[in-house]
């Protein structure tokens, strides 16, 4: 007996356009994201669900509202510990105002679009989370420890509902949440498992329950695409 539960980023917004720093704020979807979540709701609609979990932020329960759009019975749980980072002083500005000097902290240079994180991240999200914190002017930026601690939370939950499901065979766990806070997920419940690259809006991480773990069953990143 085996179960999934599928990761989704949200759809595009403007803040994702405009190359801002989101975190805890929020901002619209765009026309583009719209479509992504509307083909995201056409991918998950033959699938079989049990539960859905979302962040509390608008841009996710915007992206979950769509994606169950085949699924009208289904009420998803909200849950603030899988909110994205919180940026601190960053909230709302540009990307590069943070990540130029995060970047340089651990010795690279950041280069909007093709930034690269996978060598940044290579040992953990930790080290940049508190570099982030250690930079903030006003101290609010979250800690490596801060970010852990609610994903740990949000885990707990999620995969308690996801073997629940499988036991009773009742269908997979759907979980809508933010970019970078979707890389701390995945390396928790799947340390062995390293993304290529970062996953685009409406990107969906499926992973599958196997003899009693959790391994990556694959990636679909074809509501992303959409245009």
């Amino acid at each position: 007996m085996s179960g999934q539960i599928h990761f989704v980023r949200h759809a595009e917004t403007l803040f994702n356009v405009n190359r801002q720093l989101q975190g805890w704020c929020d901002s619209p979807l765009t026309e583009r994201g719209e479509r992504q979540a509307a083909a995201l709701g056409e991918r998950m609609r033959d699938v079989p669900l049990a539960a859905a979990f979302v962040s509390d932020l608008t841009r996710t329960r915007t992206t979950m509202a769509a994606a169950l759009a085949g699924h009208p019975h289904l009420d998803p749980t909200p849950l603030k510990e899988l909110r994205e980072w919180h940026f601190g002083s960053w909230e709302g500005q540009p990307n590069a105002d943070l990540w130029t000097p995060v970047f340089a902290e651990h010795g690279r240079q950041y280069a909007p679009g093709p930034a690269d994180w996978p060598a940044l991240t290579a040992h953990g999200f930790d080290g940049v989370i508190d570099s982030i914190n250690r930079l903030d002017p006003i101290g609010r930026a979250e800690t490596g420890a801060d970010v852990n601690a609610r994903v740990t939370a949000a885990l707990e939950i999620v995969i308690a509902a996801a073997e629940c499901a499988t036991q009773q065979d009742a269908g997979d766990v759907l979980v809508v949440t933010h970019g970078s806070v979707l890389g701390n997920l995945l390396r928790s419940i799947v340390p062995e498992y390293r993304l290529g690259a970062s996953i685009p809006n409406c990107g969906v991480v499926s992973v599958t329950l196997q003899g009693g773990e959790w391994a990556a069953a694959g990636v679909d990143l074809s509501c992303g695409q959409v245009h």
